[in-house]
């Protein structure tokens, strides 16, 4: 295979003295040389093909260090409702699905991504407001955290809850029409929707469209600039479905999947170590469980009421945790016996104090002598003693810090109070403290912009034009290497990805700017002209 140069741009390695070079030289997928434009004329040859970046950034592939990207390309095979700014506009899309055609979905209609802070007086969408579209046909939304939901009286009672003796599985949550009723009002917290019983009752697409679907989603994902990504929902219809994508030969990039909570060690049995090697881009690295909710949602798990609690709730709601001690503990001990990674999804500081204090007793009781690098999943409102215990037992933080683009106001306001607001996704403290930390949006909470995740590392700016947390901002090389080499390191590749340097994979991202020399506000408008996979051209912008 002929080798290509890139040359006449600036090229920011991300190694370890944060070099930008004039010039890289790839090939059969791999990086040969990074540097002067001399070096890398004096080792090309004359079949090597030379590009002129034309004074564009070269930077290394993003990495999206927490997603869901078969949850994304569900996202694709149903109703998309993250576009309604009111809750009169949803119905309006249901009402008109209604009346085009009939639902799909064995008879259901199902959608993601309603955003109740969008809608007058933040209130979600109830069964009475969806069965005035229909109370016959099941209609099932999902919240565009991922952890609440809306159904109407004929979803509700496909999901069991009907009557005055439903069962709720543990951690989650059916809100009622009032508080002495058991009357479902059609709005459902966490495990109510999330268990594995009730998630299987909710009809999804078919596999072949789902593989069509994540080829979609793929080249999205590269649109964005990411090479890498993450599922960290695996069960075993997720790992069958990237198992087949990755059979049939239909990943351009690589995935890394985290297997869910119950199912981890059925998923990953007799693995004695980690699947550290892709086959065919997929790999299965390690288990994933959670131990709240959403902060915008209230059903994250604070040591300090919410500033504005939830209806229904009184002043001291702090929202909720999903599992005991007891159960934690064990799930990380069986983890880390198998040499297993663990992300914990831990977006309130009770949360992350469970998170400390289980992880802590399991390596006392297991004693491993691996690294096995445990990640806390958006570790919103760690505190500053969090962040250094998490230190000492080598939790690694990867932070949603886009919530304070799409939602720092509703936490200044309503969710946390200014004070605590001004801390959240703390990248700052966490450089100080020498803790490596990761960027990510989640998807399809929000899809993987990272660009987007290093330009609100950099201003921590709400849309109302608050800055929450002008000692929290980070410098842009920070930002970046957060959503490169970082990233590789927080899934055991930093030896083969997340910086541009010779021997390296060749995943590759040229942007339209280079966002260490552009101004700070403008970092959001850097655009992805092309991303390179494995030496080869995955997006290429029109």
């Amino acid at each position: 295979m002929a080798k290509t140069a890139y040359l006449n741009g600036d090229i920011l390695t991300v190694n370890p003295d944060n070099q930008v070079v004039e010039g890289i030289l790839i090939e059969s997928g791999k990086i040969l040389a990074v540097g002067s434009r001399e070096l890398i004329l004096a080792l090309a040859d004359a079949d090597t093909n030379i590009i002129d970046l034309e004074g564009k950034a070269m930077l290394p592939g993003f990495i999206d260090p927490h997603g869901h990207i078969v949850a994304a390309a569900q996202t694709l095979a149903v109703l998309d409702f993250s576009v309604c700014v009111s809750k009169e506009e949803l119905l309006q899309k249901l009402r008109d699905k209604m009346r085009k055609a009939s639902p799909g979905n064995d008879g259901w209609i199902v959608g993601f991504g309603y955003d109740n802070a969008r809608f007058e007086g933040q209130m979600h969408p109830t069964k009475f407001d969806l069965d005035a579209v229909s109370n016959t046909i099941p209609i099932f939304i999902s919240h565009v955290s991922g952890h609440l939901a809306a159904a109407n009286s004929a979803a509700l009672e496909k999901l069991g809850y009907v009557g005055e003796n439903y069962a709720v599985p543990e951690g989650g949550v059916v809100r009622t029409v009032a508080p002495d009723s058991k009357e479902p009002n059609g709005v459902l917290e966490e495990n109510a929707w999330l268990a594995p019983e009730k998630k299987e009752i909710i009809p999804a697409p078919s596999q072949e469209d789902m593989l069509a679907a994540i080829s979609e989603a793929q080249r999205i994902y590269a649109g964005y600039g990411i090479t890498t990504a993450q599922d960290a929902s695996v069960d075993h219809h997720v790992h069958r479905l990237l198992q087949a994508a990755a059979d049939r030969g239909k990943l351009e990039i690589d995935i890394v999947g985290y297997a869910i909570q119950p199912v981890t060690f059925d998923l990953l049995e007799n693995m004695g170590k980690p699947q550290r090697a892709y086959e065919n881009h997929y790999k299965l690295l390690g288990g994933k469980t959670w131990l709240d909710g959403s902060p915008q949602g209230k059903t994250a798990w604070l040591t300090r009421p919410y500033a504005v609690p939830p209806e229904g709730q009184g002043r001291d709601y702090c929202g909720y945790g999903t599992q005991s001690d007891e159960a934690v503990t064990e799930y990380f001990k069986g983890c880390i016996e198998r040499n297993l990674q663990v992300n914990v999804h831990a977006n309130g500081d009770a949360a992350a104090d469970q998170f400390i204090r289980c992880y802590g007793k399991a390596l006392e009781e297991t004693k491993p002598a691996e690294d096995l690098r445990p990640v806390m999943v958006h570790a919103q409102t760690v505190r500053e003693d969090q962040l250094d215990a998490m230190k000492a037992l080598g939790i690694l933080p990867t932070f949603f810090l886009d919530h304070i683009w799409y939602w720092g106001d509703d936490h200044y306001e309503s969710v946390l109070g200014p004070e605590r607001a001004n801390r959240i996704s703390p990248a700052a403290s966490a450089l100080k403290k020498g803790i490596s930390f990761t960027l990510h949006q989640d998807p399809p909470v929000k899809m993987p912009n990272q660009i987007l995740a290093i330009h609100n590392a950099v201003n921590r700016r709400t849309p109302k034009g608050r800055i929450l947390g002008e000692e929290q901002r980070i410098s842009v090389v920070d930002a970046i290497r957060a959503v490169t080499i970082n990233g590789a390191y927080q899934c055991f590749e930093e030896d083969r990805k997340g910086s541009l340097e010779k021997g390296k994979c060749a995943d590759l991202v040229i942007l339209s700017q280079n966002p260490m020399t552009v101004e700070a506000a403008a970092i959001k408008n850097i655009q992805v002209l092309e991303t390179i996979k494995d030496g080869k051209t995955i997006f290429k912008k029109e």
